[in-house]
């Protein structure tokens, strides 16, 4: 089944509205302008103008129900031009059967006396008598009811283009929000288990030193996992749970290394609650200072920020880089630069320095309130 409707609700009601308009018109000209004396003359007026009116309407429902739809949803070129010229041709015979035979100006036409015939003369040239039925075989009549079956075609076949053309964007528009949303859950959990193994190995490290803490880590580990299976499905988290949330994983990840390593973590001492980002965008970043940054031969520090200035979200994250040489970035980082890009679009900048003995990380976000959010994604989809 086509996704696209042959014919809206909203068509069928513009086009119902016209034609009742068209028929009732003379109706309401008869009304107005009624005189009893005349009442069978403009009886017929009427009855030839609602004639001529139901061949029209005869010919839109033919375009409109069968061949419009040929050209618009079928791509029929061909198919159409041929039905419009037969129909249209159909409708140039069936107009000249009912025309009348004499141009009527009502009874008060029949009160005028003819002007009397010119005199002929010998050098007058005589004409042929006119056709019987007092009208020549194409006049003005049949041109203007040619003109305006064309404009009436074309009409309709603009509209159906447009209704068509709405349908399309609507359809496009939930395909991009679908195709947005997919893409998003496959980088989100492509990040999830890149996290998740690395969280379980600091706590498989510490389960030999200290049982205890194990515990208390693994019960903080639970209440990590619930928040990346409900919190990080939505489109959006406040910002107080994302810095919850950081805190909880620096605090998992401060139990594998020695005092040697420096983490520090400075964020607003009441995060705004109608502060909202996209969920998990943070972690990458802080995972590859502790995969890249910590050298166990000597001290390592990590650096992080986040302060609201203005209408922006700033976060930084500096490290010390190890002896090790390793190739910053991976899957983490590459996701979530594509993550920004689908959700904030132009609206972001990330600005990462790769020196000698540090990397640094600053990431300008708009500080957005759930409003802003979802205007935001309506304008994107749109």
């Amino acid at each position: 089944m086509s996704i696209y409707k042959r014919q809206t609700k909203q068509e069928t009601i513009i086009y119902a509205a016209v034609w009742i308009v068209l028929f009732m018109a003379p109706l309401v000209e008869l009304l107005v302008n009624y005189e009893p004396e005349h009442s069978i003359w403009v009886r017929r007026g009427l009855i030839d103008v609602w004639g001529s009116l139901i061949l029209f309407l005869v010919v839109f429902l033919i375009h409109n129900h069968i061949l419009a739809p040929q050209l618009v949803h079928n791509k029929k070129v061909y198919r159409y031009i041929i039905g419009c010229i037969i129909v249209v041709g159909l409708f140039q015979g069936a107009q000249c059967m009912h025309k009348p035979k004499g141009i009527h100006h009502g009874p008060r036409m029949e009160n005028r006396v003819s002007p009397p015939p010119p005199k002929q003369t010998e050098n007058t040239m005589t004409l042929p008598p006119p056709p019987r039925d007092g009208r020549q075989p194409i006049d003005k009549h049949d041109v203007s009811m040619f003109t305006i079956v064309i404009m009436m075609l074309g009409a309709n076949l603009g509209v159906k283009l447009y209704f068509r053309s709405e349908e399309e964007k609507k359809h496009l528009a939930k395909l991009k929000e679908q195709s947005l949303k997919q893409e998003l859950d496959y980088l989100r959990y492509q990040i999830n288990p890149h996290f998740i193994m690395n969280t379980l190995n600091n706590i498989h490290a510490l389960v030999d030193i200290d049982p205890e803490q194990a515990k208390d880590s693994i019960v903080d580990m639970s209440r990590m996992m619930r928040y990346l299976l409900y919190e990080s499905d939505n489109h959006y988290v406040t910002l107080n749970n994302a810095v919850l949330f950081l805190k909880k994983y620096l605090n998992l990840m401060k139990l594998r290394y020695t005092d040697q390593v420096s983490v520090n973590l400075d964020v607003p001492e009441n995060s705004a609650e109608d502060i909202v980002l996209a969920p998990l965008v943070f972690i990458p970043f802080v995972e590859n200072a502790f995969k890249h940054g910590v050298a166990y031969n000597k001290a390592s520090t990590i650096d992080i920020d986040i302060e609201k200035r203005g209408g922006r979200l700033l976060f930084h994250c500096h490290n010390t880089k190890s002896n090790a040489r390793h190739e910053y970035g991976g899957v983490g980082l590459n996701n979530v630069t594509k993550r920004l890009e689908l959700i904030y679009g132009s609206d972001y900048s990330l600005d990462i320095k790769d020196g000698e003995t540090d990397y640094d990380v600053m990431l300008d976000l708009p500080a957005r309130t759930p409003y802003d959010f979802n205007t935001q994604k309506e304008t994107t989809n749109n």
